[in-house]
């Protein structure tokens, strides 16, 4: 699976080839700026923190980016075929999650579980949803309410390529909603 630009999207999935190295891309491969000001977010983001507001505070405008990248999908936590714990290299998508809940105390989450289409699918919608549960009892044994947690096992995810191994591997995983 060639990945040139090394942001975790392989080639022929990639709509942008060419990202800076180091950039949060999205699951299409394409660099991130919902305020479309043609500052990438990640960079806008560093520029702010070290030379911009002080960093204990964080306004509304960027709690709700927060939010909106949360519920585009920007945050996901992915699983090996057939498992319901997450990969070592996907944790990340947990953390900031909690980190999240912990700044935002009145905030709850759906933790939505994903599966590919190999198999049954009714054994995919179970295997969906214990995805969930096993974020959410992270979160739980982190500290978080389980009253803040809310599971969603969604099932099978089709917009891929069901013949591609590379394909399957960007659909199981568990998203995110703050509510």
């Amino acid at each position: 699976m060639l990945d040139t630009d090394k942001d975790g999207v392989a080639d022929y999935l990639d709509e942008e080839p060419n990202t800076i190295s180091g950039v949060m891309v999205n699951t299409k491969g394409k660099s991130i700026d919902l305020n479309n000001n043609n500052v990438l977010d990640e960079l806008e983001s560093y520029l702010v923190k070290t030379y911009g507001k002080d960093q204990n505070k964080v306004s509304p405008d960027d709690n709700e980016l927060i939010k909106n990248l949360i519920n585009g999908g920007y945050v996901c936590t992915y699983f090996d075929y057939n498992k319901i714990t997450p990969t070592n290299v996907s944790t990340q998508g947990v953390d900031f999650i909690l980190n999240y809940l912990r700044k935002n105390s009145s905030s709850s989450v759906d933790i939505i579980g994903h599966a590919d289409e190999l198999g049954r699918s009714k054994y995919n919608d179970t295997l969906s949803n214990n995805r969930a549960v096993s974020v959410k009892n992270i979160l739980i044994k982190a500290g978080i309410n389980d009253s803040r947690l809310n599971v969603i096992g969604e099932g099978e995810d089709t917009s891929v390529e069901k013949k591609s191994d590379a394909a399957r591997k960007l659909v199981r995983k568990v998203t995110f909603r703050v509510k």
